[in-house]
C-alpha cells in the first residue's frame, strides 16, 4: 500500500514549503530540548518528547506532499505511516504506538507515570527520527530542506 492509496481514508494530499517544513523542525528542536530539561517532571517531559515524535510524522507526510485529516485516529495514522514517509523499519512502530498507548492512558485515565528510563526511550526515538527525517528532506526533497538556498 502507498500514501496515494490511503487519500479519502485519512489522508490527503497537501502541497508544502520550505517555510512550514523549517517551522515544524524548529517547533520539534523546541520540545526535544525541553523534554530532557530535568527541572520538569517527567510526566511532562514524556508528553513533550511525544509531541515531538508526533510532529516528526506529520512533517514526514508534509514532506511527502500529504497531510491527515482531522478524523479520529489521525496521530495513530500519522504515526503508523512512518515507514511509507520516512522509510522506517516496520517493527520500529510497536515502539512508537507503545509510547502513544502510555501517553494515551496517562492522560485520558491519569493512570501512567513514566519513569526516568521511559523517558529517555523516547527521547531516543525522537533524536534518531529526527535525523531520518532531515536527511530524507535533503535527499529526497532538497528544495524543501534548510540547506537549500
Amino acid at each position: 500500500m502507498t500514501l496515494d492509496n490511503l487519500v479519502g481514508r485519512g489522508l490527503e494530499k497537501a502541497g508544502t514549503d520550505k517555510a512550514e517544513i523549517s517551522r515544524y523542525l524548529a517547533k520539534i528542536r523546541r520540545k526535544l530540548e525541553d523534554s530532557k530539561k530535568r527541572s520538569i517532571s517527567l510526566d511532562s517531559r514524556f508528553d513533550i518528547a511525544f509531541e515531538a515524535l508526533l510532529q516528526i510524522a506529520l512533517a514526514a507526510l508534509r514532506a511527502n506532499g500529504y497531510r491527515t485529516t482531522t478524523d479520529a485516529g489521525h496521530q495513530q495514522l500519522a504515526i503508523q505511516l512512518l515507514p511509507k514517509s520516512l522509510g522506517i523499519e516496520p517493527g520500529e512502530i510497536r515502539a512508537l504506538d507503545e509510547y502513544r498507548k502510555k501517553r494515551s492512558i496517562g492522560l485520558f485515565e491519569a493512570d501512567f507515570d513514566p519513569s526516568e528510563s521511559e523517558v529517555k526511550a523516547v527521547i531516543g526515538s525522537v533524536e534518531r527520527l529526527l535525523e531520518k527525517l532531515t536527511s530524507h528532506i535533503r535527499t529526497a526533497r532538497p528544495e524543501l530542506s534548510e540547506r537549500s538556498k
